[in-house]
């Protein structure tokens, strides 16, 4: 009788163990708000391939995190870090807009190879190929050779609605070939946003931040993929629940 309800056991114990490790898997996480924060922004500012695009945001660490200056007049500006060995993976953040100009714009960068050729999407104050004030939307640009190619995720009001100043709102993206996948967090939980295809020369890369006519705070920036640094600790895959996230413990 005992082997009858063991074996039972075992199976179900086995499947929840491969579903489990096929959701998660390890991030490096740079944290601009936790009690090492300080480290990580050096980390990040200070890496062998860090760049900057269209002029420096006076990117600084506050008690906000990753934070740029309070010039809400400016156009893009951008900082990224290139990694040769990084292709398909997610990445994440989360930040608040702590002053707003006109296109309320926060940039979160992919495949980030220099400031002239790279991927990113982002929260934006107008609908594509709109003006200030037109709506709220999510979209994607492509930069290769400093030519940008772009259009909507989307501007559904459901998924993005108004953006307000010092609320927290997220991006999250998951790349995979030319696949790009997003969500977007606010009101305290993630909801799909949509995807897009990026074409073209892109096959792998970094990450980044940016801004256009806003003062912006990213708390902090999660990479989770092939060839990431990885630490102990599973992450959620994305459109999984919060779970518990890693960070990379470096000697």
């Amino acid at each position: 009788m005992k082997r009858l309800y063991r074996f039972p056991f075992l199976n179900l114990f086995l499947v929840v163990l491969f579903i489990l490790c096929h959701q998660s898997s390890y991030a490096l996480t740079f944290d601009f708000v936790g009690p090492d924060a300080k480290k990580w922004f050096n980390e990040f500012v200070k890496h062998d391939n860090v760049e900057l695009g269209a002029g420096d945001a006076g990117w600084e660490l506050t008690k906000d995190g990753f934070t740029t200056d309070d010039n809400v007049g400016t156009g893009h500006q951008r900082i990224g870090i290139y990694e040769a060995k990084w292709t398909d993976y997610t990445i994440e953040s989360k930040y608040q807009y702590l002053k707003f100009g006109a296109h309320k714009e926060a940039h979160l960068y992919i495949r980030w190879v220099d400031q002239a050729n790279n991927y990113f999407f982002r929260t934006i104050g107008r609908k594509n190929g709109a003006g200030a004030g037109s709506g709220y939307s999510i979209e994607w640009l492509r930069k290769v050779g400093g030519g940008d190619n772009e259009g909507d995720i989307t501007d559904d009001k459901k998924v993005v609605g108004e953006l307000k100043e010092k609320e927290l709102y997220g991006l999250r993206g998951e790349i995979k070939g030319e696949l790009l996948k997003v969500d977007f967090f606010k009101d305290n939980k993630w909801r799909e946003a949509g995807q897009i295809e990026y074409p073209g020369t892109h096959k792998k890369g970094g990450v980044g931040f940016g801004r256009a006519t806003a003062k912006v705070a990213w708390q902090y920036l999660r990479i989770n993929g092939k060839g990431i640094p990885k630490d102990n600790l599973p992450v959620e895959a994305l459109n999984r629940l919060a779970t518990t996230w890693g960070k990379l413990k470096r000697p």
